[in-house]
């Protein structure tokens, strides 16, 4: 299970009073854009906006002579643009200026280029808005760090809080061929800005309604999206460009359109996908990583595997460090719990693995590591794999699978509602 840390900008924020952040979607010179602005009538006024089409951010800041609405939009970084002798990077670039004003349904104006002075038209139309969270920064980052948080921790939650960036999300998805497990049918969908494949089920072999999984579904594939995006969004010194890491992660989509989904168990009650690969954002090195998400399919919400192993334990309240963790409270709310295997498990795992590459072994030390990062994946036939995962990075590359067995040859090991979830062990 992963945790995800809130970015520094998220910590250390400027108090401001609770503020409205409105949306608004239109064309800027024709082409479709989505608009986030903190309230017109307050000041200052700063936003975020995205071409439709490339989904990265572009921080407009507040003009300093304001007449109505005025904005300045940034140009994007380059190696030396942005950055002083020592490194520190301000005074961006601009690229254009925005001049805007209020219309009975949204925005209109003026873009203006700062390099050749070609104007373009601008029609807006107001979309929603949210509240900002207190104390968040009145910058094109605090909007974007704001909204961003919603991704954080291990539930997928929809960005239906945030206007924005669900109507960057909302584009038609390039679908591959329907394939089936066990009866179940499910396909590869791709948004073609970010590319990678992730899976919608179509239909469940009880003729059950697949929508709650869905939503959790496409949650999680904009969750990547928008890492990738934000990664784009670096490109420019309002979201934080460093001179050393532009080209080399920021200003690109950071290597998530390599991002592997595998999808390996459907049934009408459990999901089972594998997110992989080699990510790179700018930092000491890529974020090499391996993650199984074990989902109920009739809620759209993480499984507990309490409810299939008897020996799988919360070890803490993730939003509590220290308390004292109930376990029947963690099973409701799985997300909110560190989880892991008990002795039972590991002692069993230990046992009937397969132990032929001794040299490896001995380097990655697996039975240490067994007791620290064992975690499980679904497959047909109702078996499952016992497998290293969420190693970190000096050690990524000891991953590995280390037993596959049908759930019905370790009935001592399963806790008594694992019928709830696969039903023909209950024969």
């Amino acid at each position: 299970m992963r945790f995800f840390l809130l970015p520094l900008a998220c910590l250390m924020i400027t108090p401001a009073l609770a503020m409205e952040a409105i949306t608004y979607k239109g064309t800027l010179g024709g082409t479709a854009i989505v608009l986030e602005l903190t309230d017109p009538a307050a000041d200052p006024v700063v936003g975020r906006y995205s071409y439709i089409k490339v989904g990265g951010d572009i921080p407009l800041q507040a003009e300093q002579a304001r007449q109505g609405i005025a904005l300045t939009e940034e140009a994007p970084c380059a190696p030396g643009l942005c950055a002083d002798d020592a490194g520190t990077v301000g005074n961006p670039p601009v690229g254009a200026r925005w001049a805007l004003r209020e219309t009975a349904d949204g925005l209109a104006g003026t873009w203006t280029s700062a390099t050749n002075g070609k104007a373009l038209p601008i029609v807006l139309e107001r979309l929603g808005s949210r509240t900002l969270p207190e104390g968040t920064e009145i910058t094109p980052a605090g909007l974007r760090d704001s909204a961003m948080a919603l991704t954080y921790g291990t539930a997928l939650r929809p960005l239906d809080g945030s206007p924005y960036d669900s109507a960057k999300m909302a584009i038609a998805y390039e679908a591959g061929p329907i394939e089936a497990i066990e009866g179940s049918r499910f396909r590869y969908v791709s948004d073609k800005r970010t590319r990678f494949a992730f899976p919608r089920v179509v239909d469940l072999a009880d003729g059950s309604s697949p929508e709650p999984i869905n939503a959790a579904l496409t949650a999680a594939h904009s969750r990547i999206n928008l890492y990738a995006f934000d990664c784009l969004a670096m490109a420019y010194a309002g979201f934080g460009a460093s001179d050393q890491q532009l080209g080399g992660g920021q200003g690109t989509l950071g290597d998530y359109d390599g991002e592997t989904v595998e999808l390996h168990y459907l049934s009408p009650t459990l999901i089972d996908w594998t997110e992989s690969g080699s990510t790179y954002c700018g930092g000491a090195y890529p974020n090499n990583h391996s993650s199984n998400f074990i989902f109920d399919v009739r809620t759209g919400t993480p499984l507990a595997l309490s409810r299939v192993f008897s020996d799988w334990l919360a070890s803490s309240n993730l939003n509590d460090y220290g308390a004292a963790v109930d376990q029947a409270d963690a099973m409701e709310s799985p997300q909110d719990y560190a989880w892991e295997a008990g002795q039972p498990l590991i002692d069993y795992v230990r046992a009937n693995r397969s132990t032929s590459d001794t040299e490896r072994e001995a380097e990655c030390g697996i039975d240490a590591l067994i007791a620290t990062n064992l975690g499980v994946r679904f497959e047909p036939g109702d078996t499952v794999v016992f497998m290293l995962e969420d190693l970190p990075h000096a050690i990524f590359a000891c991953s590995d699978d280390l037993l596959s067995v049908p759930l019905a040859d370790i009935a001592q090991l399963l806790a008594p509602g694992v019928r709830d979830y696969f039903p023909a062990l209950a024969d």
